[in-house]
């Protein structure tokens, strides 16, 4: 061990260096009231996805690619072709392969993972006995689920309460068959420091073992893990800091202490010096094994590029397909949608109605940067990506008391209502007076909302910032940046509409999930309802006029929503226009025949009425695992002016953000969406992406076995275990086929190549996520070539 700059506790600066470094891998995972994608593999994007996977499958296990009966189905099925296959082979190196070589490739088997000191126990462990990771996991995660719940005001002292309370366990050692064990955990530092420096002295660890070993004890409990580095997330928003992953860390390593120290008090350590010998032989392997790793995933990432490229090809034949048309000088009909996939079907599907009909793909939190707290409560919740801290609250300008009464009153039996193993409980608390209610809500209720929702319907808003009410010059500051970037500052409707989107179902966990994959779990309904009302202040419109953005008297914004589950189109005040009222209802309906061809085949014969109320009643029915398939397949980003995909069938799978780098002054608007919407869309590609290669780790399972940690907390799978992350099962496969295919993110962007390299080089973020592969990045040139930006230049892709 290195005793350079030792710190009091006995820990070097290179180990605790070290400790901090595995505790920083961990990415962070937002809890169910305000649950939005993740890319679980975040923190690695400094460096190459390919050796974040090597190191994870060497660490873990872990599957960042799909399997080899996969891609051959792929292959066979034309979405891998040979012409991609050798080209990916060639990009990784593999210049002389053939395609039967490649194929061959696949045949290797997977390396082993490196194993912590209580798996190493437990191959040797009387099979009678309970297994001492599983025995670990459950307590920590039964420990932490009541620590949360007990809402502390810091997370920082985990560890000492968890010491406290194991010390006090007296079941634990007849539980396990050993002797003396809670007096083992009575031996234990009381700091974390001292724990880790006890351990690195015992156990042997140079700082780079160290390092490895601490990230493979965190992902043995990565969704806790996961848990508290959305705390220590939130807290750098906030500017402050927290060392709670280190503090569940601690916990872990001490588990391997004990295990360690227990094994080596035994009579002859016949089990020790076998777990010693062990133990000394992965230590020096570690990085050999991760080396193995990468060779073996190497063929595998062939064909994932290879799929890519595939996906690429037939994408870029779709976009070429049309000629751009110019806008009509005067749209009679303009709507603002998410770029959400959700939004790509039911925007052609509008347009289609008439051609002076114009929509406008623009972030779905509408650049408020906005946090909801209604009058007179202490609730908040944020309106907004979960990369951006809000930074306005707004609140009804006056307060409903009698609503307020209402929900409070409600808010407890709600809340334990809302779990799906409750509601038989509350039949049994409350009488079959609250039976009744449970099937009324199931079968006749029109809407389930959320109990902050019951006060968002109304069209008076209080704004402000540091508690002070925003000025009418903030006000119009934060408008007009809204206005450029939607690109509304020319040309105005006599209509235009503000859509937010929000999903309708129940029996859900993740709910909020399937609202926005991006806005911290919420609808837009907040978003669009403060920026119309905003809109329609002639005050504000006589400010703007300074920006020179004129609006015209009679042009009227109206705030909405489109209802992912059933494509409904709700709007919050009468359009008074019947045409538009057609067109609306036109769109949906035939972006419901669109969707239904993917969803239930029994639904096609439905007349356009019955289909309507048959995904309503989907969206309520508690028995539906599959309400609706959210963001699967979704594969692309375009940024480009709508011309350039209007009228184009991309499958829903593409997100579509309204751009016109003619009208973006020293492109400030795409520094923006390449910094803010584009990081969104890749981790919500990334969280679909892994959790169909992996759902074990990165996903959550069978949704059917999921029970609420804490209400809001997270979910286990069953009734303990660790905290999933991730999506369900059903999310992404329909039993029989996968419905999310993972491809990286390819980003189209219609914009001089130079202002692309421009942002790439100025943001670290953006150039690790372009020069790791973690995402594509493409040229889509006004004369329909396209080029893709790796390793600082263009190459041009066929």
């Amino acid at each position: 061990m290195n005793t350079v700059n030792q710190s009091l506790s006995g820990l070097s600066v290179e180990h605790t260096a070290a400790i901090h470094q595995a505790s920083s891998y961990i990415a962070p995972n937002w809890p169910l009231d305000r649950f939005i994608a993740v890319n679980a593999l975040w923190e690695f994007r400094e460096q190459t996805i390919e050796s974040a996977s090597a190191r994870i499958g060497a660490l873990q296990g872990l599957n960042t690619t799909m399997s080899a009966d996969y891609y051959l189905g792929l292959f066979q099925q034309g979405q891998i072709s040979e012409s991609t296959l050798l080209e990916s082979a060639k990009t990784y190196g593999v210049n002389t392969a053939t395609v039967d070589e490649l194929k061959a490739s696949l045949e290797h088997p997977q390396p082993d993972a490196a194993l912590s000191i209580a798996e190493i126990a437990d191959l040797s462990r009387d099979h009678h006995k309970m297994r001492w990771q599983d025995e670990i996991v459950h307590q920590i995660s039964q420990f932490c689920g009541e620590f949360v719940n007990q809402e502390p005001e810091t997370f920082d002292h985990l560890y000492s309460a968890w010491l406290d309370f194991t010390r006090h366990d007296y079941g634990m050692s007849l539980l396990m068959g050993e002797k003396k064990l809670r007096h083992a955990f009575t031996q234990l530092p009381d700091d974390l420091e001292s724990l880790f420096a006890q351990a690195v002295a015992e156990l042997e660890l140079t700082p780079q073992q160290l390092e490895l070993y601490a990230h493979k004890l965190l992902m043995c409990i990565n969704g806790w893990a996961s848990y508290f580095a959305w705390q220590r997330w939130e807290n750098r928003l906030n500017n402050q800091q927290t060392a709670c992953v280190e503090a569940l860390l601690a916990i872990r390593i001490a588990w391997d202490l004990i295990i360690w120290r227990q094994l080596k008090s035994k009579p002859g350590q016949v089990e020790f010096k076998a777990l010693k010998q062990q133990w000394e032989h992965q230590k020096e392997s570690l990085m050999a094994r991760i080396a193995a790793h990468h060779e073996y995933a190497c063929h595998y990432w062939v064909w994932a590029y290879a799929a890519e490229l595939t996906y690429q090809q037939q994408l870029q034949k779709t976009l070429t397909q049309t000629t751009p048309k110019p806008l009509d000088s005067r749209p009679v009909l303009q709507a603002a949608f998410c770029i959400d996939v959700r939004s790509e079907r039911i925007r052609r599907n509008l347009e289609l109605q008439n051609d002076a009909i114009q929509t406008i793909g623009f972030a779905g939190f509408f650049g408020l940067p906005i946090t909801y707290q209604p009058a007179n409560t202490q609730v908040k919740r944020p309106q907004l990506p979960g990369l951006i801290a809000p930074s306005v609250k707004v609140s009804e300008q006056t307060p409903n008391h009698k609503k307020l009464t209402k929900v409070s009153n409600a808010s407890t039996w709600k809340n334990w209502a809302s779990s799906p193993v409750s509601s038989f409980t509350m039949v049994e608390t409350m009488g079959w007076t609250y039976a009744y209610k449970l099937i009324k809500d199931n079968f006749f209720s029109k809407k389930k909302e959320k109990l902050i929702d019951e006060f968002t319907h109304h069209h008076h808003w209080h704004i402000s910032h540091n508690h002070a009410e925003l000025s009418l010059s903030e006000k119009v500051n934060m408008v007009t940046g809204v206005l450029k970037g939607m690109g509304l500052t020319k040309t105005f409707a006599s209509t235009i509409l503000l859509l937010g989107h929000g999903s309708e179902n129940r029996n859900n966990l993740h709910a909020s999930g399937l609202d926005c994959g991006a806005c911290c779990g919420q609808s837009g309904e907040v978003n669009v309802r403060v920026l119309t009302s905003l809109l329609n202040d002639p005050s504000v419109r006589t400010e703007l006029q300074k920006a020179d953005i004129h609006i015209p008297e009679n042009t009227r914004f109206i705030s909405g929503l489109h209802n992912t589950t059933t494509d409904e189109i709700v709007c919050f005040d009468a359009l008074n226009n019947a045409d538009i009222e057609t067109w609306l209802e036109q769109a949906s309906k035939q972006t419901r025949r669109e969707r239904i061809q993917l969803m239930d085949a029994g639904l096609k014969d439905l007349d356009d009425d019955a289909l309507e109320k048959s995904l309503k009643d989907r969206g309520k029915d508690w028995s539906e695992v599959r309400p609706e398939w959210g963001l699967a397949n979704n594969a692309s980003f375009i940024v480009a002016p709508r011309q350039r995909t209007r009228g184009l069938d991309l499958q829903g799978r593409s997100f579509l953000h309204d751009y016109d780098w003619h009208t973006d002054a020293e492109f400030a608007l795409l520094e923006q969406i390449m910094t803010a919407p584009m990081i969104v869309t890749q981790w919500i590609n990334m969280q679909y992406n892994l959790s169909v290669t992996d759902n074990t780790f990165f996903g959550s399972g069978n949704k059917l076995l999921h029970n609420a940690v804490g209400q809001h907390v997270g979910v286990f799978e069953g009734n303990g275990g660790d905290l999933r992350i991730g999506l369900a099962m059903q999310s992404i496969h329909d039993g029989e086929h996968w419905r999310h295919h993972p491809l990286r993110i390819s980003v189209y962007i219609a914009a001089p190549k130079q202002a692309i390299e421009n942002v790439i080089a100025k943001h670290q973020t953006v150039r690790d996520l372009v020069d790791n592969g973690w995402l594509f990045i493409v040229h889509w040139s006004d004369d329909n070539t396209f080029e893709h930006y790796q390793q600082s230049a263009w190459k041009h892709l066929h």
